[in-house]
């Protein structure tokens, strides 16, 4: 059982809170932080400038659903909750910086752990606000269901790693061999900055690992949010969620030079397609003994 969404209510709060979370995190870049940016690869300040709005609108979408995901898997709210959800969700948020640290050139680890510090405190602070501010109506009422069942980790991280390996293999063959070869001089664009070679192949354990970190947090968050289960929710958690996970690509898109529109309309299919194989991966496989409800 959980309480159904005020939407009115849930829509101010969250909306305010995305708003105050967008004006401190611009201000936070482009002045206090800025001079950690002197050697990165951004865009013309024009540019950037220009694609304002755009990211404004990248903020109402993405941190309202932050807002939602947590109604759905804290069925029962506080501060606290609210808090933890900012902490390790807000890191579920910035793990694709960590994906794209590894192929920016001249981005170093102090910037890399600024983004991920910052972005997390700042979905503390949205969290904060919104735990405040919304107030459901008490007559919105309350939807029944399956209580989400006792996970069996072990079952559960095997299966996530194994899933988790697999994408990050079929994505890599996308990125380094397919997609440059089916969309020559257009994947990447010819002016896209890249590591060097030798650099970026050091870095990949460290891929692997977000890889294996973000996903097994992307079905660890589908038991929370649909407990019955079955493929519909699955695959219907598989595009939603990960047009969520793709937010962040496209707030680096505003900022990063020779990051194109043709590039961002190919990364969100194969973003899509690589998290909807992962769910039925998960789905398939993940058959736990244990039922009892947490």
């Amino acid at each position: 059982m959980r309480a159904k969404t005020d939407w009115p209510r849930f829509l101010m709060a969250s909306i305010v809170g995305a708003i105050l979370v967008f004006v401190l995190d611009v201000a936070w870049h482009g002045t206090i932080a800025a001079d950690m940016y002197a050697d990165y690869p951004s865009r013309a300040a024009d540019e950037i400038k220009s694609l304002m709005p755009f990211l404004f609108l990248t903020y109402i979408i993405q941190l309202p659903v932050f807002c939602y995901l947590y109604l759905r898997i804290y069925r029962e709210r506080s501060l606290t909750k609210a808090l933890w959800w900012g902490a390790w969700g807000g890191y579920f948020v910035v793990i694709p910086n960590e994906q794209f640290f590894v192929g920016i050139p001249n981005m170093g680890w102090d910037l890399l752990g600024m983004q991920v510090g910052e972005g997390i405190v700042m979905m503390m602070i949205l969290m904060t606000v919104f735990e405040l501010a919304y107030r459901p109506r008490p007559t919105a009422g309350v939807i029944l269901g399956v209580e989400p069942a006792q996970i069996e980790w072990v079952r559960f991280l095997v299966t996530c790693a194994v899933g988790s390996v697999l994408i990050f293999v079929i994505d890599m063959a996308f990125h380094g061999v397919l997609a440059p070869k089916w969309f020559p001089g257009i994947y990447p664009s010819p002016d896209f900055p890249h590591r060097a070679q030798e650099e970026s192949a050091k870095l990949v354990p460290f891929l692997s690992t977000t890889y294996v970190v973000q996903l097994t947090m992307f079905c660890f968050m589908f038991l929370k949010m649909y407990p019955e289960r079955g493929w519909g929710n699955a695959v219907w958690w598989g595009v939603w969620g990960a047009l969520f996970i793709f937010i962040p690509n496209l707030q680096i898109f505003v900022s990063l030079r020779g990051y194109t529109w043709t590039m961002i309309g190919i990364q969100v299919v194969e973003g899509v397609a690589l998290p909807v194989m992962m769910i039925a991966f998960f789905e398939l496989l993940y058959r736990p003994k244990l039922r009892a409800a947490s």
